[in-house]
């Protein structure tokens, strides 16, 4: 943090006095989780026991919040300030249900900007307004997933409570082919036909957002129908690959088992892995009786995004977690599932994971054999300036980034994706151990924008200072591919390689010896077939790049990134797991920042700062007032409203938040009051393609057969209104040539001079125009100039508004 004090921060005297004192009253307390991770059984028990007052405390998660009930429940405490006002709601709501007085607590802490902001403001929560709840309607992989469930429903296929109810898993060495049952289901047609007519009257409503969109066509539903087997077939992949690994572990413990020539230690080292193998076997064959177990087949096919499912994360990884002893039924083997950017760090080699008071290190990747020749062979390139990614599949690949033309470097290689783990007990670690994961992993992250054809699809938008200055660029793309690299650790020597050593036979993360840092919770036998890996994972999300005009230096970037992320989420009320925001390429060189929507389905809200006029100067007034700026004229408040200190260059009010500590020491809001002053008042250019609006102005002009058309576009530029897509299209079945035509919204335009008043072009205008609107076409001319302005605002959501 800039200009702190030289003696340090003082102690704190009220934990200093709880931990001397009031701890002493908690001895013989028991409490206990309630998490998502937790396994059903023990929620319902715990809720139990929670119920008759045996167990007094209870840790909760959200899970508390998603329909708990417990009506003798007269007291929440919650340990932050919950994200929005409709979870404050959710969660007070718990306790005094059943009619009696309730207590509600909330604590404020003071290292987090978030508490503090409503600490100061306790009625925009307490008694806030609920927002409506933002999804992106037009998001594909949402539509995709509703498609196959009235698809699946059409198909009246069951698919049991695990998926060896679906699956051949016959034999000692299973072929996991569908069974044929259920190959019949998803190869009818008479499903697929009842299942299109259902969705095209269900997306009926959503036409006006699938418009905006550039991935959806009229024969995407049958498209997207047609491929419903293999994608089928694809979503059960991630059950086939946990299935085969166990049984290839199995098979291999036990040939060390029966191997007489193996030493003893060997051999029950074998015995413990082969019980290892068979219970997760037992793990994904089970039959459940409840629905929350991860691998209850709909649950699964959810989690792998081939159904809806918004309670949990889609294509999770898992760990295996392996019993803390055999002596009671309580304790068992489970497997747990994390988002995939969080799991690439959390299930990264040799990382520690915390499960119901255990500590367990990820020490092996969960492969099949089949899969071990070809676990590392994927090649990037990336662009040092913008963080773009370029797959490499032969050669060198591409030499130049194609977003900003800067030379590429030499290609990142043996790429590893990802896969799910295993773990091993571990009671204690040493210092070394405790270091390198105190620093963590270098982790890099990239994007790259969804084609269409061979070509990158996004928006591209200039944003103009009042003055006309050009202040940055924004580039936005719909389902852009969003890649997290783990480079190694992060006090690894700079010399060193990146990646990891895994020895890809047994999928064990491998010791490596260097000078500064023991890896003793690595292992130090291996096969020798061993191969220098770079673990990663991608996902698709809706995205916003913002590039600024000149190079700012790193302090100003860093302070706008968290700026942005946060008057974004205030303005929009989205909760923090929401929205992500990173700098790249790297966060030790920041040319630009990357907000990207991280929750499932994403919230569609960074489409608005380039698609509405208004949207990117109210966040910037936003992040004026968060800064403790007056938004109006920039006069300098001092500090947030409440606040007893002043705030010399950044605060828990204002820029500084748990999760961005590592960038502490670069914020200061003085360094960007000026630009977010004039980004309140700034003009944001859009343009309905890849090129920036005025080169997209250019090329409309040059397709132009009239002085009267260019002066339409020069009107249109001129307020800042949407710009046409293309200009004279012809369409063959009503032989017309339109002089404008937007895409998004199936609109035609014409431009018509005074010859168009004559009779018979007037009829041979009326005659297309009809044709036209049969082929579901949208006609809007413009005839006299004085009337242009009344038409536009008769057409708001083509060409926009200029409010």
């Amino acid at each position: 943090m800039p200009n702190i004090p030289k003696e340090g921060s003082r102690t704190n005297p009220f934990f200093v006095d709880l931990y001397r004192q009031a701890a002493e009253l908690a001895k013989g307390l028991e409490a206990r989780e309630h998490t998502a991770q937790v396994s059903y059984d023990f929620r319902e028990d715990r809720e139990q026991r929670f119920r008759e007052g045996r167990l007094p405390v209870l840790y909760c998660s959200p899970t508390m919040e998603l329909g708990v009930d417990i009506a003798e429940l007269n007291c929440v405490n919650m340990r932050n300030v919950p994200p929005t006002p409709a979870n404050y709601a959710q969660r007070s709501g718990r306790a005094g249900r059943s009619g009696q007085p309730a207590l509600i607590m909330t604590y404020c802490a003071q290292g987090n900007s978030h508490d503090q902001h409503f600490f100061s403001r306790p009625e925009q929560m307490v008694a806030g307004a609920v927002s409506t709840p933002k999804v992106d309607l037009a998001n594909e992989d949402l539509i995709r997933s509703h498609i196959h469930a009235v698809w699946l429903a059409e198909t009246r296929l069951d698919l049991g409570k695990s998926l060896k109810d679906i699956l051949d898993v016959s034999g000692h060495s299973p072929s996991l082919e569908l069974l044929d049952r259920v190959k019949d289901a998803i190869s009818a047609d008479l499903p697929k036909e009842k299942a299109e007519q259902k969705i095209a009257s269900i997306l009926e409503a959503l036409k006006d957002d699938l418009r905006l969109s550039e991935w959806y066509s009229e024969n995407w539903i049958r498209e997207v129908l047609n491929q419903v087997g293999q994608n089928f077939e694809r979503a059960c992949d991630r059950w086939r690959n946990l299935y085969q690994g166990a049984v290839t572990q199995r098979d291999r413990q036990t040939e060390i088992i029966n191997d007489a020539s193996r030493s003893r230690t060997d051999r029950e080292n074998a015995r413990r892995l082969r019980a290892e193998a068979e219970s997760q076997i037992e793990l994904l064959l089970q039959a459940s009786s409840t629905l929350q177990a991860d691998f209850y087949s709909y649950r699964y096919f959810a989690s792998e995004g081939f159904l809806p499912g918004y309670n949990f994360p889609r294509l999770p990884l898992s760990a295996f977690i392996p019993a803390r002893s055999r002596r009671s039924a309580r304790d068992r083997d489970e497997f747990v599932s994390r988002p995939r950017f969080l799991a690439i760090s959390e299930f990264g080699p040799g990382s520690f994971l915390y499960h119901e008071g255990s500590r367990y290190v990820i020490n092996r990747v969960i492969v099949a054999v089949e899969e071990s020749d070809e676990l590392a062979s994927g090649r990037i390139k990336q662009c040092l300036k913008c963080g773009y990614i370029h797959p490499v599949d032969n050669g060198d690949g591409i030499d130049l980034c194609e977003i900003c033309n800067t030379p590429l470097d030499t290609p990142l290689s043996n790429l590893f994706r990802l896969r799910n783990v295993s773990t091993k007990r571990r009671d204690r670690i040493n210092s070394d151990e405790e270091e390198r994961t105190r620093y963590g992993y270098n982790l890099r992250t990239g994007f790259r924008f969804s084609e269409r054809g061979k070509t990158a699809s996004h928006h591209i938008a200039e944003v103009t200072s009042a003055t006309g200055e050009l202040m940055a660029r924004l580039k936005y793309g719909h389902g852009a591919t969003i890649w997290r690299i783990n480079l190694g650790w992060k006090n690894r020597p700079r010399t060193a390689p990146h990646g990891f050593m895994l020895d890809t036979e047994r999928g064990v993360w491998v010791r490596e010896k260097t000078e500064n840092q023991a890896e003793d919770n690595l292992s130090g036998f291996s096969t020798g077939r061993i191969q220098r890996v770079v673990p990663y994972v991608e996902d698709r999300k809706n995205c916003l790049v913002i590039e600024p005009a000149t190079a700012l230096d790193q302090t100003i970037m860093a302070s706008l990134q968290a700026v942005f992320k946060e008057s974004i989420q205030r303005l929009y009320q989205l909760e923090d797991y929401e929205l992500a925001v990173e700098p790249l390429p790297t966060p030790d060189e920041r040319n630009v920042i990357l907000l990207y929507e991280a929750a499932e389905g994403g919230a569609g809200v960074l489409r608005r700062l380039i698609d509405e006029n208004q949207a990117l100067n109210e966040v910037a007034r936003c992040a004026l007032d968060l800064c403790h700026f007056n938004p109006d004229d920039g006069t300098d408040l001092g500090k947030a409203p409440g606040a007893k200190e002043e705030c010399a260059a950044a605060c828990y009010q204002c820029l500084m938040n748990y999760s961005n500590q590592r960038d502490h020491a670069l914020l200061d809001r003085h360094l960007i009051r000026d630009f977010l002053l004039h980004l309140s008042h700034a003009q944001v250019k859009t343009a309905p393609g890849e090129v920036p609006r005025a080169e997209h102005l250019r090329r409309l002009k040059n397709n132009t057969d009239s002085q009267l058309e260019r002066d339409w576009l020069d009107y249109m530029d001129a307020r800042n209104l949407r710009l046409p897509s293309r200009a004279q299209v012809f369409i063959e079945e009503c032989r017309t040539r339109t002089d404008f035509f937007y895409d998004a919204y199936h609109t035609a335009i014409y431009i018509d001079g005074p010859h168009h008043q004559y009779p018979d072009r007037a009829t041979r205008d009326h005659v297309q125009s009809e044709c036209l609107e049969d082929l579901g076409y949208s006609i809007i001319r413009f005839e006299d100039k004085s009337r242009w302005d009344r038409i536009i605002d008769e057409y708001p959501h083509v060409f926009g508004s200029t409010e």
